[in-house]
């Protein structure tokens, strides 16, 4: 083994004084001539240095306001963190989480299929329809959307942040900085809407005492032209967004409520079970 190791480091040191290029491949052939490590093989990926959190991050220091001593000389550095499953960069200043969004630090975003959907019926009774009426109470016939409290990371999109879900919630792992959006999608008819709108409403709703009691952190109506006489609705094709950004305690709870309006003489409507129509997207900023 140690006559291999010497040969191999022998050959790279040569391929070095020669053409100032490194090739180590299974498959022959020359190193591209922009590279200055070209490796090749059909079947076997690379692996590069790993740690454990960033605790073990080179440059950690506890003392800095962005836990990172300032080195420009180290840019460029890659680093793989086995605590969150994904690979960093050194900018000079601090490191960089890849999977980094819109300048956000350790991102979090999942897309957590619904359990279950929740339905709303309309009926329209002298002109008075039952959503519309019980928005005059407040209550704007609000149903809290389920998720599924799945927690296998192969279950979810992305889970960097490695947030608890709950039956119709998530849990804020640590205080930060946190940009939420919730999206729901909405299927369901409408007879005889005589031409007014639709109104799909989302709340974002934040609990700091367990569920124990909630308080809205955002609403948004979106608005969809109802039909004279028949409104047919398929999966996905209308929705509603709502989003917040906002300082967050650790073990605060986020939920995403959903409401319907219209004045049809009738009408039946659900939100989309669909992970791509009906999502929760956490992204922690700082």
């Amino acid at each position: 083994m140690k006559i291999q190791i010497l040969t191999f480091l022998f050959s790279v040191l040569l391929s070095i004084s020669a053409s100032s290029q490194v090739l180590i491949s299974k498959t022959g052939g020359s190193p591209h001539v922009n590279a200055l490590l070209d490796i090749k093989d059909p079947v076997k990926g690379l692996i590069l240095t790993k740690t454990n959190g960033i605790a073990t991050f080179p440059l950690y220091n506890t003392s800095t306001e962005d836990l990172f001593d300032d080195l420009p000389s180290l840019e460029g550095a890659l680093l793989y963190n086995k605590e969150d499953k994904q690979y960093y960069k050194y900018d000079g200043t601090v490191w960089i989480p890849a999977l980094q969004l819109g300048g956000f630090y350790n991102p979090f975003e999942t897309r957590t299929k619904a359990s279950g959907a929740q339905n709303w019926t309309c009926v329209s009774i002298l002109g008075i329809n039952t959503c519309a009426l019980s928005q005059l109470f407040g209550s704007n016939n609000r149903q809290t959307i389920p998720v599924s409290n799945a927690t296998s990371r192969p279950q979810l999109l992305v889970n960097n942040l490695n947030a608890l879900v709950g039956t119709d919630y998530i849990v804020i792992p640590a205080a930060g900085l946190y940009h939420v959006s919730g999206v729901v999608g909405f299927a369901g008819t409408s007879l005889l809407g005589f031409g007014q709108d639709v109104s799909y409403w989302v709340n974002l709703d934040v609990s700091y005492d367990n569920g124990a009691s909630w308080s809205t952190l955002a609403f948004k109506e979106t608005n969809q032209s109802g039909g004279i006489f028949l409104d047919l609705g398929q999966s996905g094709n209308k929705s509603a967004s709502v989003s917040s950004t906002i300082t967050l305690p650790a073990n605060s709870r986020i939920r995403l409520a959903a409401a319907v309006s219209t004045s049809s003489l009738i009408s039946t409507y659900s939100n989309s079970t669909n992970h791509t129509d009906t999502f929760i997207n956490v992204q922690r900023i700082k």
